[in-house]
This record gives structure tokens, sequence and C-alpha cells, in this order.
């Protein structure tokens, strides 16, 4: 099973393609012009210093990983809920220092990968798709959006180079995360009242829902789903490395953000982190019960125990089995059915412009979707990362992006299966949980495009891939006489 699993991995990951990639690149006309600017200013540096560059180099990059860890830890300030162009400023200006710093002879070095295509590949598709769209300009908003995002993916997988510097952006992000869940948690206790009627009162009861800095409900449970699965993989992490106080500071912090989750009330946030626990859960069992044999009754046990326990507190609560019980309400609850109108318009949409897409970006989309839409539902976009990206830009971009985040699960798969992997497979596991929980609440919402869900999900697959890269050749160092 194990083989077969690995075998799987192997294929989804592109692995056995990233030194065809690199060497394609190389000798390709495209590698040769991309490249060109970064050779010229590193041949003037080399010859108007003569080499003395390169420990300041060294420093920028440096410095560079610094700014990303501080810009991913910010996330939860109320600033960049309503101003997102300093995001932008600060994750290019962390891009540039590398950028200048490798140029200048830097010590640090980044390694291509197959993936790295992909990512390329997508935003090539986009590119076409904002260039032959019909609505050229908003396009080109949505476009440069996307540009500053893939970027920041070369970015986070430049600068997490080594373990503790990965351990390092993973903290950094909890961290923030934690401090919104804290003033989350003071919303619930002084009963905050909500910014907007989230709720059916035809079918449920209003419940205090916290949204912290972020003023969304929803927003807030996208933003911690994926740093709940990571909280707790650390926790897992400081067991197996038997650091006895991290696990006694992980595990509080895993429980505030799980209680900050499910107190925001968001439907697609249930599904979210639900999600995510049980593919963190289906993954250390896994590995438990292959190493060791004596916890397969414990891992049966905690498989029935576990879902009976969620579904205890469910119905205990009145405001939560609501908004459970709601998601399966069907055309009766408001809030579903306006997602269902969207769905069928946004569908159509796509059989129109199943190609190539109406162009990049939820301006294109609202400009196109006003064509389509029934009246009075009116929407920002189709409450479906998938559907997005596919009325966006069409089947092709879908295809590609599906592969690529096949890609990043199949990467994560190999490196916590990594002999030479130690604490850090926990993390890579608690990274593909919240894959699967980023995803399964995508199917439902579009907050995934929000700088402080964007951010996480981009550091996560640059991560993954940089943690993968470095693993792998270990094995295979390891491996060699």
């Amino acid at each position: 099973m194990n083989q077969l699993l690995d075998s799987i991995s192997s294929f989804l990951s592109l692995e056995r393609l990233d030194a065809k990639v690199r060497n394609a690149y190389h000798e390709s006309f495209l590698g040769t012009l991309v490249g060109l600017p970064y050779r010229l200013a590193s041949s003037a540096f080399a010859k108007f210093a003569s080499g003395k560059l390169a420990g300041y180099g060294t420093l920028l990059q440096k410095l560079s990983f610094f700014v990303v860890a501080a810009m991913i830890f910010s996330l939860w300030l109320p600033i960049f809920a309503s101003d997102k162009e300093v995001l932008a400023i600060v994750s290019l200006a962390a891009l540039g220092l590398y950028v200048v710093g490798s140029a200048m002879g830097g010590s640090e070095k980044r390694s291509g990968s197959a993936v790295d295509f992909l990512v390329v590949l997508f935003l090539s598709i986009n590119v076409v798709a904002a260039c032959a769209s019909h609505y050229f300009q908003p396009s080109l908003k949505g476009l440069a959006k996307l540009v500053i995002y893939i970027s920041s993916y070369f970015l986070f997988s430049a600068v997490a180079n080594t373990p503790r510097r990965r351990l390092a952006l993973m903290i950094a992000a909890v961290g923030g995360g934690l401090v919104a869940a804290v003033y989350g948690l003071y919303q619930y206790k002084i009963g905050v009242a909500p910014l907007a009627t989230w709720e059916d009162p035809s079918i449920e009861s209003q419940a205090t829902r916290i949204y912290s800095t972020l003023g969304n409900p929803n927003l807030l449970a996208g933003y911690l789903i994926p740093l709940v699965a990571i909280s707790c993989s650390m926790f897992m992490a400081s067991i197996d490395a038997r650091k006895w106080l991290f696990a006694v500071i992980a595990a509080p912090v895993s429980l505030i953000l799980i209680a900050a989750t499910i107190l925001t009330g968001s439907r697609g946030g249930f599904m979210g982190i639900g999600v995510a626990m049980a593919a963190l859960f289906a993954i250390a069992s896994g590995w438990c019960w292959a190493k060791y044999p004596k916890s397969r009754a414990a891992i049966i046990g905690l498989a029935v125990v576990l879902p009976l326990v969620a579904a205890a507190c469910i119905f205990v609560v009145p405001s939560m089995q609501q908004r459970v019980t709601s998601i399966f309400a069907g055309w009766q609850h408001s809030s579903n059915a306006f997602r269902l109108h969207v769905y069928q318009s946004s569908l159509q949409m796509f059989k129109d412009s199943w190609w190539i897409g109406v162009g990049t970006g939820n301006q294109a989309f609202r400009l196109a979707y006003g064509l389509y839409m029934n009246s009075r539902f009116d929407a920002l976009g189709t409450y479906c990362v998938p559907l997005e990206i596919a009325v966006e830009a069409g089947i092709f971009a879908l295809s590609v992006f599906a592969a690529f985040f096949l890609s990043l699960l199949g990467r994560a798969h190999l490196a916590f299966y990594s002999r030479t992997a130690g604490w850090e497979r926990w993390l890579c596991a608690g990274m593909a949980a919240a894959l699967f929980g980023i995803a399964a609440m995508g199917f439902v919402d579009t907050v995934f495009y929000r700088p402080q869900i964007h951010f996480i999900f981009w550091l996560i697959a640059g991560t993954l891939v940089t943690a993968s890269l470095q693993l792998r050749s270990a094995d295979k160092s390891a491996e060699s006489p």
C-alpha cells in the first residue's frame, strides 16, 4: 500500500521532471531572455567590486527573509483588511531585496522545480485570458494582482531554504493568527454586534459571530483554518522531537485557534476545519499504524470517538446545530439560495467562455456577470474557487491549477515519508492538511482570494516545494556510498 501511494505521489509531484525542467529553462531562448537582465546586473556588480559585494548580497537576502516573516505575522492587522496595496508593496520590496542580493553574489540559491513550470504556465494562461478579454483594462488589474501573488510563491520558496526558516515562517503565521483569534474570543465575550446580516432569521436564531480585526467571519475562518492544521502539526512535531516546552505552548495555541474558527459561525469554515483535521488525523494515523503497531487500537478508538464528540458538540449547542443543519437546507436557506443562483449564472458564463474565460480578476468577472445574473443576485465572485478560475481564465487554467494543487500534495507525501525528515515531517503534514482545509472551504466561498488567505496559500506552496526538494536530495545523498 505504501509503495502504491509513493508511486502515485511521485507521479503527481512531477519530481522526476525537476532536472529536465531546469535544464530546459536554462537552454531555452525564453530562459536566456528572462535571465538576461539578472546576468547583466550580476556581471556589473562583479566588475564594480570584484566579488566584495557578496557579503552584502547575503545580508540583503537575509533581510528579505525577515521582511517576509514580519509580513506573514502582520496579516491580521486591520489596515490590511482595507488597504491591500500595502501588502503588495511589502511583498515586492522583499522580492526586490532577494533578487538584488542574489545579483550581488549572495550565498543563498534557489532551486527550480517542475512545480515552477506549472505556476508559470498558469500565469501565462491568465495573461492570454486578460489580453483576450472584452474587459481588457479591468483584466489587467486582476492580472497585476495575480503577478504579485505568484511572485510571492517564488519569494517564499527562495527564503524558506532551511528547516529552521521554514519553522520560523510557520510560527510567524500561527503567531499572527493567535493574535486575531484572541481578539475574536474577546469579541465573543462582549457579544460584539454583527457588521452585516449573516444569518437567515427564518431558519436560525442570531448568535454572536466573531470576525476579529478582519471585519468578516468567513474571512477570519478562512484565515485561521490552515493555521489550525499547522499549529496542531507543530504540537505533533514537538512530541516527536521530545521538546516538551514547545508542546506545552503549541497545545493551547491550537485550542484557541480551533475555538475562534468555530465561533466565526462560518459554515464554510466548519467544512474547512473538519476536512483539515480529518486529513491531519489520517496522515498521523497512517504513520503511527505502520511504525507503532501497539497504537492501532487507540487509532481505531479515536477514529470512532472523535466524530461522535464533534457531533455531540454540534447538537448540544443550538446555534451551532442550526448553522450546521442549514448547510443541507438547500433553497430554503437564503444564503444557500443566493449561492445556488450565482452558481447557475456562473456555470452559464463558463459554458459561453470555456476556452479562455471572461478575463482575470473580480472586476472583469463582475462586468461579465451582469449579463448573466438573475435579478437581485449580484455577486463579487462565483463563491467557488474552481468555478472562479474556470470562469475567469477557462478550462486550461483550471486544469493547470488542479495539477499544481495535486503536485503540492504529492510533494507533501514524499517529504513526510522522507528518511531524513525528522520532526519536519509533521510540519509538512500540517501544511498538507492546511491545503485540504483551504480547498474544502474554497468549494463554497471565494474568500480564498483575499490577501490574508492567498498569501498563506502561496507560503505553504513555496515552503512545501522547497522542503520536498531538500529532503529528497538528502535522501539520495544518504543512499549513495
